[in-house]
């Protein structure tokens, strides 16, 4: 092996390593969380069955899929109920909002980078967000 490849070779295997899946609930770690419930909508009392806790969140943010602007506006519902808080990802501090129905966003800095919605795999391992 020359020695140019020999370096490429480092060099991949160093990208490869920092590209690792940040979607694992053990590489998240949810900084706060807190309960949110618009009380002027109708419909605000199927809140009660929502519950999230940091494990949650992380569980929400490694199973949820991430969905684009277009998909999201057809399928979210956007309940009168949420949690939001912030989670550091990678190294990165960003803000998140779920909703109950399993709508979701995060957020960096002011400005809205992703859209989750919770299906399949998401919904059997967090049953509150139905």
């Amino acid at each position: 092996m020359s020695r140019s490849s020999g370096v490429l070779a480092m060099l991949l295997a160093g990208s490869l390593i920092a590209c690792s899946p940040v979607r694992e609930p053990a590489r998240m770690t949810v900084v706060s969380l807190s309960r949110q419930i618009d009380r002027t909508r109708p419909d605000y009392d199927i809140c009660a069955s929502l519950t999230l806790s940091r494990a949650d969140v992380a569980n929400y943010f490694a199973l949820a899929d991430e969905v684009d602007t277009v998909e999201f506006h057809d399928q979210a519902i956007i309940m009168p109920c949420s949690y939001r808080g912030s989670i550091q990802l990678a190294s990165h501090l960003y803000r998140w909002e779920i909703f109950a129905g399993g709508a979701g966003y995060l957020y960096d800095g002011g400005a809205l980078g992703k859209r989750y919605l919770c299906r399949n795999k998401c919904l059997v391992a967090l049953p509150n967000l139905r």
